[in-house]
């Protein structure tokens, strides 16, 4: 039986894999064995996986002939089921690894006895390699070294706020089979929220590693975070999940608050996204979700707790009001867009460049270039390249100035069109004014 092992999933990564399994098999860590799960692969990545299983035979292959629906449930399942080390740890195919991380959290978990560890991670922009910093680093600063935390509700509602992600993490086999952990599966993403609960509440001790081990490649061709906006708002098929386990372990009391506050988090997320008919759907969504909570519950939560501006969101979802949630979420826009750049002179280089970039280059592009223009126009925080200073955009920046780029084309749109009626006008009384409008330079690459 080894002392690891490393679940990896992956799904047409044949560009990145090579490098994600070679920090994998190079772990300082030996006594491993890493399962590779294809989950039904088009691009080589079957192939790829069979030549390293060939070549070190602490690689197994496992792979599906057609790909599952939503995310990476029953790939990380199947991995799951064929494990048999002592601990358990995932990696995404498509990451890189720095080789001392798994040997760094076993030697801390083991150190202290402890049922999970979990180490800190960079963000890592596929295009540029820039570095950034994903948003929980205020949840770091009470553990500057290695540090073991006996759970009590406390503690547990302290790490219950960190991100999910379950691939910076080693869980202790004995916790996996006593919560019996497993990611839900469906047509949805964000499978890692269940897990990183049932984990959080079921652990005994947790030992938190402050060092940044891996890097987690973003704004990647094809990457669930790039593709699925419309499925955004199933995240919230998991409060009920986490609803019951907290049922099942007897601590929904301890923890309700912790559950109506990630309901708030995800929900200030989603709805800066959302536009069209995506808020209705959010709206359908949530409903019977917010239903579970009393009025006072919710009157206090938001009175003292709710995050980003959702107490608005929140009271309509509980009036069952949808035109005071619909109002609720155009006006987080304006906020954020009047917000962004006061003062902004009459233009159309915004809306120009935008639409020429998501005609020509795909959202993909139109998000990285979005988050240079967040940094540098919106007083987002900026960006840093590796070993630079300062903090990066997070992936929320960069989303969040994709939504502010969308309503300014909007109003750019509308201001167009008064200029239009303008110099119309200016024509008719014989002012000569040259027409407005026209078709939008072609942008180059270096353009922000």
């Amino acid at each position: 039986m080894p002392k690891l092992s490393i679940i990896v999933t992956a799904y047409n990564v044949a560009a990145y894999l090579g490098p994600c399994l070679d920090g994998i098999i190079g772990q300082t860590l030996e006594d491993i064995e890493v399962i590779v799960v294809d989950d039904g692969s088009t691009d080589g990545t079957g192939e790829l996986v069979e030549a390293y299983a060939k070549a070190d035979a602490r690689v197994r292959a496992i792979r599906f002939e057609e790909n599952t629906p939503g995310g990476v449930g029953p790939a990380a399942n199947a991995g799951l089921a064929a494990a048999t080390g002592d601990f358990i740890g995932f990696a995404d195919g498509d990451d890189l690894y720095d080789p001392r991380m798994f040997g760094r959290l076993y030697d801390a978990a083991v150190a202290h006895d402890a049922d999970l560890a979990m180490c800190r991670y960079h963000l890592m922009d596929d295009a540029t390699g820039e570095l950034g910093e994903p948003d929980e680093g205020r949840y770091w600063q009470p553990y500057g070294e290695t540090t073991a935390v006996a759970m009590d509700a406390e503690q547990r509602s302290a790490l219950l706020r960190f991100i999910a992600v379950p691939w910076r993490k080693i869980y202790r086999r004995d916790l996996v089979e006593r919560v019996g952990l497993r990611f839900p599966e469906g047509d949805f993403f964000f499978e890692d929220n269940p897990v990183h609960w049932a984990a959080v509440l079921g652990a005994r001790k947790v030992v938190m590693v402050p060092e940044y081990l891996c890097r987690h490649r973003v704004a990647r061709p094809g990457q669930t975070m790039e593709t699925a906006d419309h499925r955004l708002p199933q995240i919230f098929a998991h409060h009920d999940t986490i609803r019951d386990l907290l049922r099942q372990m007897g601590m929904e009391a301890e923890h309700r608050d912790d559950l109506l506050l990630w309901l708030a988090t995800q929900l200030a997320w989603v709805s800066a996204r959302a536009e069209g008919d995506v808020v209705r759907g959010l709206y359908d969504r949530l409903v019977p979700v917010v239903g579970q909570y009393d009025s006072d519950e919710i009157a206090r939560f938001c009175a003292s707790a709710a995050p980003f501006g959702t107490a608005p969101l929140l009271k309509a979802l509980k009036a069952e009001d949808f035109s005071a949630f619909e109002a609720a979420v155009e006006g987080r826009g304006r906020a954020t867009t009047a917000g962004a750049r006061p003062g902004r002179a009459r233009g159309t280089s915004v809306w120009a460049l935008g639409m020429y970039h998501l005609r020509h280059s795909g959202v993909r592009r139109t998000a990285r270039l979005t988050g240079r223009f967040a940094a540098e126009r919106l007083g987002l925080t900026g960006r840093k390249r590796t070993g630079g200073e300062g903090h990066a955009v997070t992936q929320k920046d960069v989303m969040m100035g994709l939504v502010v780029l969308q309503r300014e084309m909007r109003e750019l749109r509308e201001e167009v069109a008064a200029l239009r009626r303008e110099l119309a006008e200016g024509r008719a009384a014989g002012t000569g004014a040259p027409e407005a409008g026209g078709e939008p330079r072609k942008a180059e690459d270096g353009d922000d």
